[in-house]
């Protein structure tokens, strides 16, 4: 009777056991996998700010200029538009679409105030 009792609880208790192994792996891969993205994004917004740095320092050099470039890395690269803002003079809006090897994308929008010296960036 005694060897029943200690197969029926070995029998219980190791299925439990098991499902509690697996729900731990689960939950430790996802917490895994979402700090990886994370991880990927912040690293992302960190190349979007070299990207707003060239759009400015272009603007600094010609503050006429409007158009698009693309700065191309080998994990990133980003894609700047930049144009005046209607009805306001001496404000141009830039417009940057990041995108790395991960399939992360990032739109930065920002207002550059260049009536004033140095210039004053702004979100949108």
């Amino acid at each position: 009777m005694k060897g029943y009792v200690a197969l029926t609880t070995v029998l219980v208790i190791l299925p439990l056991l098991l499902l509690t192994g697996l729900d731990s792996l689960y939950k430790s891969m996802t917490e895994l996998i979402v700090e990886k993205m994370n991880y990927d994004y912040q690293i992302l917004k960190s190349n979007s700010e070299t990207c707003i740095e060239e759009s400015v320092y272009k603007i600094k050099r010609n503050p006429t200029y409007t158009g698009t470039f693309e700065i191309s890395k080998d994990n990133w690269s980003c894609m700047i538009g930049i144009a005046n803002k209607i009805d306001n003079p001496g404000f141009k809006i830039i417009i940057i679409e990041a995108s790395d090897s991960n399939s992360i994308k990032l739109v930065v929008k920002k207002e550059l105030n260049i009536n004033v010296n140095p210039f004053e960036i702004s979100n949108i």
